[in-house]
């Protein structure tokens, strides 16, 4: 966790650099949030015929923004790598933790105005590891590259502060592997729910 809230950190303190390094100051923006994210409710089966699902969990979350234009601007997504159970035929068979940049193209519709509504579209990177089965087999997902969706809502408080809620959908799909045999395929395709904090720079 410390490792994953560091890498969060730190790409929050890259974009706050270049902030201050000459670029244009309405240029830049910080959005820190707390994610829930939840998984398809049934991800698919295993080739045995398990029936698979994967737990709710919260991430807290940074989208740097970088404007291209007034409306447009390139969003990297990080976050804490947040924690799943897995579930097999109801009954918990182990857990795993990921981390998902993505990064989109976004276009805010008012982003002077009081309520500034925005959409994006883009990819995102899953990278999934302590994998881990409560029994003695050994876990493996393979790690997913995907389209990733966006649609949000700032409210300004004034030219720096805003408050947000946001919806993202991010397409994941893994194979699953026991002892390096695949058994399965897994479309986790999660939603994600944030309520953020925003800085312009």
């Amino acid at each position: 966790m410390q490792k994953t809230a560091l890498i969060a950190l730190s790409l929050s303190l890259f974009t706050m650099h270049f902030a201050h390094a000459g670029l244009e100051m309405d240029r830049v923006k910080l959005r820190l949030g707390v994610t829930k994210i939840e998984p398809k409710e049934h991800p698919g089966n295993l080739y045995d015929g398990t029936v698979t699902k994967i737990s709710n969990s919260y991430a807290l979350t940074a989208s740097n923004l970088y404007f291209l234009t007034p409306h447009v601007a390139l969003d990297l997504l990080v976050g804490t790598a947040p924690k799943h159970s897995i579930y097999g035929n109801g009954e918990k068979i182990g857990h795993t933790r990921y981390l998902p940049p993505t990064l989109s193209v976004q276009y805010n519709f008012n982003p002077e105005g009081r309520f500034n509504p925005y959409v994006g579209a883009g990819v995102n990177y899953t990278y999934y590891f302590n994998e881990k089965l409560l029994s003695e087999d050994k876990l493996s997902i393979t790690n997913s590259f995907g389209f990733a969706a966006t649609l949000g809502m700032d409210y300004n408080i004034d030219k720096h502060w805003s408050l947000g809620a946001e919806l993202r959908y991010i397409d994941v799909n893994s194979d699953i592997r026991i002892n390096g045999v695949t058994v399965g395929n897994g479309d986790v395709n999660p939603m994600l729910y944030t309520l953020n904090l925003g800085y312009k720079f």
